[in-house]
């Protein structure tokens, strides 16, 4: 039996070189967003966590600032949520029972890139979202930030977005998964929760920052790609199944 009306969340910034330009807008919006939902009712704990540093045990949302994200050059994003999601359910598992929070969010700021993850392949951190998320009610969303991040072709219902590198994306974007959030909180775990809408991912992302898709000067939105966490993940399956391929290959024609 979990405590009614308290949630976790645990953030993963991303502190890549790639997002040097907006990282004041990522710092500000996250800020924003922990202001926003401290002033909700229910209990809120929360871990920060920057990519290459060590996971933060969750405490009371009125104690955290959001560092600042100062460089490093390369980001292994998909080993940092690996870590955080193991380090942060370990850490709930040690709570007595009646302690543990109602629900549990994980938001992903990042970059377009992930450089040097070797810890978490993408079918190992999807079993672990898809057992977190079945199993304990997690909800994992992600703001995916860069040129061509462009808009999910989900539309309305789904819970990754793309944002423009610039000021007024990130806010968008933040703003779109504060939202969703803040939904989730108020529904009960494994409750449905309306998800991203087409609005808010034309707004984080507008049509105008792409180059046209055909004769007619028109963007079709429903062939921008998305970069979101689960193409990426599914981007670097199907890498890792073309180089087992044709290591295999090499392999057979070096000992013939």
């Amino acid at each position: 039996m979990t405590k009614p009306g308290r949630t976790v969340i645990a953030l993963l910034l991303d502190r890549s070189s790639s997002l040097k330009p907006v990282r004041d807008d990522v710092r500000a919006g996250i800020t924003d967003l922990l202001r926003t939902h401290g002033d909700r009712d229910g209990e809120l704990l929360v871990s920060v966590v920057r990519t290459g540093r060590r996971f933060a045990a969750p405490k009371p949302a009125a104690d955290v600032r959001v560092p600042r994200l100062s460089g490093r050059g390369t980001a292994a994003v998909r080993d940092a949520l690996g870590g955080l999601a193991a380090d942060l359910g370990s850490a709930l598992a040690a709570m007595p029972e009646d302690e543990r929070p109602a629900r549990i969010l994980v938001l992903t700021v990042r970059g377009t890139a992930d450089e040097g993850s070797a810890t978490w392949g993408p079918d190992e951190l999807r079993d672990l979202v898809g057992t977190q998320e079945r199993d304990y009610a997690w909800e994992f969303v992600t703001v995916t930030i860069g040129d061509h991040a462009g808009l999910a072709p989900w539309g309305a219902g789904y819970r990754s977005i793309g944002a423009a590198p610039t000021s007024d994306g990130v806010r968008a974007g933040l703003a779109a998964a504060s939202a969703y959030l803040a939904r989730a909180r108020d529904a009960g775990p494994w409750e449905p929760v309306e998800g991203i809408s087409e609005a808010e991912r034309v707004a984080a992302y507008p049509p105008e920052l792409h180059a046209p898709q055909d004769h007619t000067g028109e963007v079709d939105t429903m062939m921008i790609p998305a970069i979101t966490a689960e193409a990426l993940a599914e981007a670097d399956a199907e890498r890792a199944a073309t180089r087992r391929w044709w290591d295999l290959r090499r392999l057979a024609t070096t000992s013939s």
